[in-house]
């Protein structure tokens, strides 16, 4: 029986849950402390009409760059655990689903790095799962 490894995709989906470390990390205390401090300011100069209303649209920017943050956090522990799983010649449906919901996402959001990451991942998982079906499941 041949043996299709993995270690590939185990390679790629680390490298981009660093990534995902790296990403939350600076959207939480780079970017958004940063706009906590100097977001109202920069709203008055740029949207004198909001007045004092700027405070709180402040709180809510910084809301969502904390969330996101978060979630790239959350989404590199989740890629750390899972990874685990992923196991030589075999297919796994959920991993693919797992894998297609993250790239959906880093396209939604724009995060260039997680597209190039998770668009080499699916290509390489299905050809790979394509060689599986042909030479070893059979």
């Amino acid at each position: 029986m041949k043996v299709m490894s993995r270690k590939l995709e185990r390679n790629i989906v680390k490298a981009t849950s660093i990534w995902h470390f790296i990403n939350g990390l600076v959207s939480i205390f780079f970017y958004g402390l940063d706009f906590k401090r100097n977001g109202e300011v920069l709203l008055s100069q740029a949207y004198p009409e909001l007045g004092a209303g700027s405070a709180s649209l402040v709180d809510n920017i910084y809301v969502v760059l904390s969330t996101y943050g978060l979630l790239m956090i959350l989404i590199g522990f989740l890629n750390f655990f899972f990874v685990k799983n992923l196991k030589d010649n075999e297919i796994s449906r959920k991993w693919q689903i797992w894998m297609a919901v993250l790239l959906v996402l880093s396209v939604i959001t724009m995060d260039l790095i997680s597209i190039l990451g998770y668009s080499v991942l699916v290509a390489i998982y299905n050809s790979k799962n394509k060689s599986i079906r042909k030479f070893v499941l059979n």
